[in-house]
């Protein structure tokens, strides 16, 4: 994907108050033509500015709200407004998406038909080492996503409670997390004989159905 800027790693209600302000700035600047005109042309571009550069990083500068405000006439207080009001709407109801965890979703899908190559050859073990791997760097990318802070060492248990704390997903889901990873960490201590193919089998499929749900 071309074009995008580094990811805001904000919490959302932070996110949300920047888009308001900018909101609220914008109001302000209806009259470009009185005696202040330079004065509010100055502060249209640093509002204009800021608002690209927020639309740039929580989606992307391929999203159509950036494209929009992009395109739009420089004075044109109106378009700026509604750009930024009809991004915050969308941002609220989760219909913006993360060009970042798109990315991630195509990369992980990649990795996945790997594993499912290398179970059809029998290799059990290295497919469930994979799978493990790619669910701990999805549960991370979506900590992030969400605003929720991480550490490097934190391992699938950690970051699974992390989300489920915050509402991200219900308890069922949490403790399915915590069952199908068993495969995965039995694989990387070598205990190849806790578990069968047709766990790691249980164990992609899972995975799968996670990732398109949380990371698509």
């Amino acid at each position: 994907m071309t074009g995008n800027s580094p990811r805001l790693h904000k919490k959302r209600e932070e996110v949300e108050r920047k888009f308001e302000s900018l909101i609220d700035a914008a109001s302000t600047l209806h009259d470009l033509a009185g005696p202040e005109k330079t004065t509010k042309l100055v502060r249209f571009r640093e509002v204009r500015a800021s608002a690209l550069n927020l639309l740039g990083r929580i989606s992307s500068k391929d999203s159509v709200y950036y494209r929009e405000l992009s395109s739009a006439d420089f004075t044109d207080h109106l378009a700026l407004r509604g750009i930024l009001q009809a991004a915050l709407q969308d941002y609220r109801e989760g219909f913006m998406a993360d060009a970042g965890l798109l990315v991630s979703a195509e990369v992980f899908s990649d990795l996945l038909v790997q594993t499912e190559l290398l179970l059809d050859g029998d290799y059990k073990d290295a497919a469930a080492v994979i799978i493990r791997a790619v669910l701990e760097d999805g549960l991370r990318r979506l900590c992030v996503a969400r605003g929720l802070e991480c550490e490097p060492g934190d391992t699938i248990s950690k970051l699974n409670d992390r989300l489920y704390k915050a509402g991200i997903y219900l308890a069922l889901q949490h403790k399915e997390i915590t069952a199908k990873a068993q495969v995965g960490n039995d694989a990387a201590h070598a205990r190849f004989d806790k578990f069968s193919k047709a766990d790691v089998d249980a164990f992609l499929s899972f995975v799968q159905r996670f990732l398109a749900m949380h990371l698509t």
